[in-house]
């Protein structure tokens, strides 16, 4: 292989499969391992494509939201949370609000106080774009008109959190379970970014291809991008060490829970967590998107099938780490939610609050949060979309603050 052909495919694989990945080893000092794994992971599980809130925690009594929308767009009071769990319904400043039959796993880890419902949360930035939101949400910012600098919100805490410096050895301290490297990493040079490892991190020609571009790595290590790519090349190899294996074969992560995680997003994304978290590799901070919330037609079916496959990977993850006795904290929210009044093609356009959720091991669960701001024309968002009561920062600065004990 030519040197030029070996450079571009390193930096083609830095910005899709590694995601900005660089030298780091896994070789923790015992007390950044012990706090490491005293506070776990502060994950996000991000809706991409603006979440109904409306549709997953229903107001089913209010006369508004009646009318607003025929009755295949919503369920009675009977299904929801699934039936056979009997669940009452969360009231929250005197309205009744209702889970999504699809949504019974969730009400599940509400009553067993795992799980923080946070109705209204949104950005107070009156955009309805789904790349300013994300832009915004994904950045830790209230407004794109004065940045504070070019770091994702998660890459900036872990900048932060070392003192100024990223090049700490010792950990992965960044995880996307994508494909590729979310907007929240931006800045940061100890990341990964893969969808699945339940196979270990593959690799273009197999451990032979490895070795192949490692070795063109050594003769061209005077090279910057080389120099990169050496490093990306060589962590792969130390994190598939760090993984169970029996005959130089990466053995499949099996849940330490009795529900197993779906084979779908943001199932997948999460299993790979749950996976470096048994390996011990210092995660601090990580993201799983779940696609396909972006419901302008067609949302009856599409949402029941958006929120049956993020219910139970919920569940399984949550399952998982109580079995394995893991502190985690957790965060779904997404960039904003969709209108009240649903559209002609039996959906609904951009909205702007939605709904959060938070749930972990030092969360006190089993309780709503914030405020309902009612949904009266007079009370809603430029007379149309549920008003935003708890703009997003407030809710992961208070995950955080239960993360931190």
């Amino acid at each position: 292989m030519k040197r030029r052909h070996f450079l571009q495919l390193g930096l083609g694989l830095s910005t899709s499969m590694l995601g900005g990945i660089s030298k780091f080893s896994f070789a923790a000092n015992d007390s950044e391992k012990a706090k490491i794994q005293q506070l776990g992971p502060f994950i996000v599980v991000f809706l991409r494509g603006g979440a109904d809130g409306l549709a997953i925690l229903s107001p089913l009594d209010d006369a508004n939201f009646q009318a607003a929308r025929p009755p295949e767009m919503r369920f009675t009071p009977d299904k929801a949370g699934g039936a056979s769990l009997n669940i009452l319904p969360m009231n929250l400043n005197g309205t009744n609000l209702y889970w999504h039959p699809a949504a019974e796993p969730l009400a599940k880890l509400y009553t067993q106080r795992r799980l923080i419902a946070w109705p209204a949360v949104g950005l107070k930035d009156e955009t309805r774009s789904h790349f300013e939101a994300q832009e915004m949400i994904e950045r830790g910012v209230s407004s794109l008109q004065s940045l504070p600098d070019s770091f994702g919100w998660m890459a900036r805490q872990v900048y932060l959190n070392q003192g100024g410096t990223q090049n700490s050895p010792n950990n992965l301290p960044l995880f996307a379970g994508n494909s590729t490297m979310p907007r929240s990493m931006q800045g940061a040079n100890q990341v990964l970014a893969v969808r699945d490892l339940q196979n270990g991190v593959g690799f273009p020609g197999g451990p032979a291809g490895l070795r192949a571009m490692q070795a063109l790595g050594e003769v061209d290590h005077m090279h910057p991008a080389a120099q990169q790519m050496l490093g990306a090349f060589n962590t792969l190899e130390q994190l598939n060490l760090a993984l169970p294996k029996t005959d130089n074969k990466v053995l499949p992560y099996v849940s330490s829970g009795q529900i197993p995680y779906p084979e779908s997003d943001p199932g997948v994304g999460l299993r790979s967590i749950a996976r470096l978290m048994q390996a011990k590799v210092g995660l601090q901070y990580a993201w799983v998107d779940q696609l396909g919330w972006d419901t302008h037609e067609s949302q009856p079916g599409r949402i029941n099938n958006q929120i049956t496959q993020l219910s139970n990977a919920l569940l399984a993850f949550d399952e998982d780490m109580k079995a394995q006795n893991n502190t985690y904290t957790l965060v779904v929210m997404s960039e904003f939610g969709r209108r009240l009044i649903s559209n002609r093609s039996n959906g609904t356009d951009h909205g702007h609050g939605s709904l959060a959720l938070v749930m972990g091991s030092q969360v006190v669960g089993g309780k709503v949060m914030g405020t309902w701001p009612g949904l009266e024309t007079v009370k809603l968002d430029r007379g149309v979309d549920l008003a935003v009561t708890t703009e997003y920062l407030d809710v992961l600065k208070q995950a955080q603050l239960w993360r931190n004990g």
